[in-house]
């Protein structure tokens, strides 16, 4: 469904019936008519000889005839042809309308931001000129951003890069992603605003996330860290007790370093605005983007990279210019983007494909890849569920997940089959066994004469043997015998009689083996 507006059809007599509510389906391959929804607006109606008559105010109007299993309305002919060069139309600008000048298909591969956001780029001719015509409020944006108002204070701002960097962990975040995270650190540079974020197991994790962001950028851009930025939190401060400071990990390698430490005050998140604005920014695109597309919640993590990658490629309100910009000194592409979780046909690498193969399998794309030229993409079908390629087809059009490419649930059946017990190797005098309404009961023949030189069971024996019951056993005893099933192996059968041949010298030479 796309749309919900007024349709009007004009019948052979001359009456023009208008429909309200009329469902917009460009799927469907018929258009189809609600009698009860008619017969609540004065219409009546009359079937019979496999047609039906339409009256209003005891006036017939029209008339239509069975075919197919539904009734044919019969139309003006003089108006059909005007009526699907309408309809060729409608679905004409809504098909034109998801193209490259959508500000609403922008809007979306953009993370949602907002619309001041992609005027900045147009602006400054990052971005190509939009149609704005088709952007109007964004469910999914509400979803995920309706808050309340603040008072907003202005503050000071670094002159160079690295200079101040604010920090923050949010976090923990349920379902857990696929590598089992429930944080994540973001570094930001005060100058530039653009951003660097980890996801971490344990909030523990953030000294080993502070050491590798400090050796990365201070490599790269040839400067070194100043100042961190961060709230009182047990992480990053350590503990203050009536002895006075007990630095943590975090607090003593800033002071190994040399690198000043700025907190905030008790209570007091907002004097740390920097970092909590870019968590809440951060986490309202993740909420909007798993909002337009049905995914599974524990991609959340690759959701928030691929905000965080946004954000560094878009203006802000605090600087002139993109982050990425302010950083390295580039104007930044926006080519690649894509509308995160759409559909896409990828060919992943595979160097024993098979000539009939199909050469792609049905993904969705979740995350840019850093440091390469591709995309990252969740295959639900797939033995790697995350994969990298860099020839995909995307599907951008589509408003949410397909159910069929949804891992399936596969039902397992115990099917229970009886097998014969085998026979124990000291009752050589019982002929055979008796299987009757699932009851296991030997049958001993008593009549048996023994030969000679054959032992004969001791009396005294056999009646130190326990006692068995005569009863009948109940269905529940005997389906025991069908969950087990035993072989036996070949000592065992060995170890019946131990004067059987195992040659056939043997068995040949000794008659009294032939009965």
């Amino acid at each position: 469904m796309e749309n919900i507006g007024t349709a009007s059809l004009k019948l052979s007599s001359g009456f023009e019936l208008t429909l309200s509510d009329v469902v917009y389906v460009p799927s469907m391959r018929r258009n189809l008519i609600s009698v009860s929804v008619l017969d609540k607006c004065g219409f009546t109606f009359v079937f019979g000889n496999n047609e039906v008559k339409i009256s209003r105010n005891s006036s017939l109007i029209g008339f239509g005839v069975l075919y197919d299993g539904l009734y044919l309305l019969n139309l003006d002919p003089n108006s059909i042809v005007q009526r699907q060069s309408d309809v060729c139309n409608v679905v004409g600008n809504k098909r034109g309308r998801v193209t490259e000048s959508s500000s609403m298909l922008w809007h979306k591969r953009l993370g949602h931001i907002s619309r001041k956001r992609m005027e900045r780029l147009i602006k400054e001719n990052i971005l190509h000129s939009l149609d704005f015509s088709d952007f109007d409020n964004c469910i999914d944006c509400i979803k995920g951003k309706l808050t309340a108002k603040i008072r907003k204070t202005s503050g000071s701002r670094k002159e160079g890069i690295l200079q101040l960097i604010h920090t923050d962990i949010c976090g923990p975040i349920t379902p857990i992603t696929l590598g089992g995270y429930r944080y994540f650190i973001t570094f930001t540079d005060d100058f530039s605003r653009y951003g660097w974020i980890y996801l971490l197991h344990e909030k523990s994790e953030s000294l080993d996330s502070l050491k590798e962001f400090k050796a990365a950028v201070e490599l790269k851009f040839d400067t070194q860290v100043k100042c961190i930025h961060s709230d009182r939190g047990g992480e990053f401060y350590g503990r203050y007790d009536e002895t006075g400071r007990n630095p943590g990990p975090f607090a003593r390698f800033l002071q190994e370093c040399g690198i000043e430490a700025m907190y905030t005050m008790p209570g007091t998140p907002q004097q740390n605005g920097v970092a909590e604005r870019r968590n809440r920014t951060l986490m309202e695109m993740v909420r909007c983007m798993l909002s337009h597309f049905t995914l599974l919640d524990f991609l959340w993590g690759e959701a928030l990279k691929t905000a965080a990658y946004i954000l560094n490629h878009v203006p802000s309100k605090s600087v002139p210019k993109t982050p990425y910009e302010l950083l390295t000194g580039k104007r930044p592409t926006l080519k690649h983007f894509r509308v995160w979780g759409c559909k896409a046909e990828v060919r992943p690498y595979n160097p024993e494909i098979k000539k009939l193969d199909p050469k792609t399998i049905s993904s969705y794309f979740v995350r840019y890849s850093i440091g390469s030229r591709g995309c990252r993409f969740y295959c639900p079908n797939h033995t790697t569920r995350i994969i990298e390629s860099d020839r995909a087809i995307y599907f951008e059009e589509g408003s949410g997940g397909d159910v069929s490419m949804q891992p399936r649930t596969v039902e397992f059946r115990v099917e229970h089959v009886d097998v014969p017990l085998p026979f124990a190797p000291a009752m050589e005098s019982v002929p055979s066994t008796l299987i009757q309404n699932d009851v296991v009961e030997p049958m001993v023949d008593t009549d048996v004469d023994h030969g000679v030189g054959e032992d004969v069971p001791n009396p005294d024996i056999i009646e130190r043997e326990p006692r068995r019951s005569g009863r009948i056993s109940t269905s529940t005893q005997s389906t025991r015998f069908r969950d087990y099933v035993v072989y036996l192996q070949e000592h065992e059968f060995n170890s019946v009689e131990s004067t059987d041949p195992v040659s056939f010298h043997e068995a040949t030479s000794n008659s009294s083996h032939f009965h």
